[in-house]
């Protein structure tokens, strides 16, 4: 879309933010000139502008509260403030300071207060992978203290921390060994986390399990797509578990290398604005219709399937989900697993440019709807086979049970769907929401130059 390839929103806020400071007529202080920033850009780029109060930017003493005040919260989780601009800009690019893992809470039981967490993933790499930390560890304790509500968070301190493993014996968490210890580093995320090909009765099939939409890693997506057409792949398992977002173009990018190849052109989605947005759009771009409506690529590594095979949990969010009801109206999609978290809403990064306080803010400015405008914006989106997740199998390994779901319906073999739901909860626990994420989890973002 000409729209975020031309920064044209992060230029309106320019205009109409910077300009309007030019003209104070006293200096205000740093605090009122962040505070000002946020305002003015709200005021123009956020989707929700017109529910926005009415709060004065020199009554304020605190920005990121200033700035939570403004959101229109009954709808709005996603948007929201950092003073690291540049930690934000690597961030999209995929360089993040962490121990590259992901964990998802539990509880013991149900009604049970017991907390363990369930390593989702671990980054090849990494400090958590040189620790020999695997998919399906449960952690019990964290720098000393019994895994809790409260303490969740210490998992991804920017400090060095402590982890208790531990195994579930009759319903209690009994510690193995020595603690972890854990120290972060910047690291260079690679969101193809795993894949492989493999032929199942002379059918081809890929699994991809892709962690984060990140639009400066594009080409090797699009390399790993010429392989797979190399290889001559009919189906693809597409793992989205615990991908909570990022670049729309990078999503546009790989459901153009999916899809069958007649929808290259045809509708990928829609975007609407708020009205000072979409009139400012509107009339310097009256022709283009670019401005809000992205269209498939017609692509060399185009696949050309009629069928795809989708792993969600909830924490499958905003691009991923875009990936999933973008398709859905041009080919067969099936969602194996949980219910998806319902974000489809996109966000830009906006920074002020006349200073150098380092403030930057991240508000929603669009919604997204596909060609036939088919989603219900009030929950997430449901899979054709429930299941949950489960950690004792290895991502895209064949004992895992949404792989054998997924090569059932692929191989039409007729058996019972219900032997994979039952054997994807062999463990007894309470799977929770995450009550901590990076800001910047479950995001839509707009990718600018």
């Amino acid at each position: 879309m000409k729209l975020f390839d031309s920064a044209i929103l992060i230029l309106i806020a320019v205009f109409l933010c910077v300009g309007c400071k030019k003209d104070k007529q006293i200096e205000l202080s740093q605090l009122e000139k962040v505070n000002e920033f946020i305002h003015e850009s709200m005021s123009t780029n956020y989707y929700w502008e017109e529910q926005m109060p009415e709060l004065s930017p020199h009554e304020q003493t605190d920005c990121k509260v200033y700035f939570d005040k403004l959101l229109y919260s009954s709808i709005d989780k996603w948007s929201f403030i950092t003073s690291d601009y540049q930690g934000l800009v690597d961030y999209f690019n995929g360089v993040r300071k962490e121990y590259g893992y992901s964990v998802r809470p539990a509880l013991i039981s149900e009604g049970s207060s017991d907390w363990i967490g369930f390593v989702e993933f671990v980054y090849p790499n990494t400090p958590a992978s040189r620790a020999n930390l695997k998919r399906g560890d449960i952690i019990i304790e964290v720098n000393g203290h019994s895994l809790s509500e409260n303490t969740y968070a210490e998992l991804f301190d920017n400090e060095s921390i402590s982890l208790t493993l531990g195994t579930m014996k009759s319903g209690v968490a009994e510690p193995l060994d020595q603690p972890i210890v854990l120290s972060p580093e910047e690291i260079h995320i690679n969101p193809i986390l795993k894949t492989h090909v493999q032929d199942r009765d002379g059918h081809i099939i890929a699994y991809l399990a892709y962690t984060s939409f990140i639009s400066s890693l594009s080409a090797d997506l699009e390399s790993l797509f010429a392989e797979f057409k190399e290889q001559g792949v009919q189906d693809l398992i597409l793992d989205l578990r615990y991908n909570g977002g990022g670049s729309v173009a990078t999503a546009k990018l790989l459901a153009s290398m999916i899809g069958p190849s007649s929808i290259a052109d045809e509708v990928f989605i829609r975007s609407s604005y708020n009205n000072t947005v979409s009139d400012y759009l509107a009339t310097k771009y009256p022709d283009d219709e670019s401005i809000f409506i992205d269209r498939f690529l017609k692509h060399p590594n185009n696949l050309n399937l009629q069928n795809l095979y989708v792993l969600t949990t909830p924490s499958t969010a905003s691009a991923s989900e875009m990936l999933i009801y973008a398709l859905s109206p041009y080919m067969n999609v099936v969602q194996i697993g949980e219910k998806t978290q319902g974000k489809y809403y996109g966000s830009i990064t906006i920074n002020d440019l006349d200073s150098d306080h380092g403030w930057a803010i991240q508000p929603i400015v669009m919604k997204a709807e596909n060609v036939n405008n088919s989603i219900d914006y009030s929950i997430g989106l449901s899979p054709q086979i429930q299941m949950y997740d489960s950690f004792y199998a290895e991502l895209g390994a064949d004992d895992d049970p949404f792989m054998n779901a997924a090569f059932n319906l692929i191989n039409n073999s007729g058996e019972d769907n219900e032997v994979f739901k039952s054997s994807s909860s062999k463990m007894q626990y309470i799977s929770m929401p995450k009550p901590y994420e990076h800001p910047l989890e479950n995001k839509m973002y707009l990718s600018l130059p």
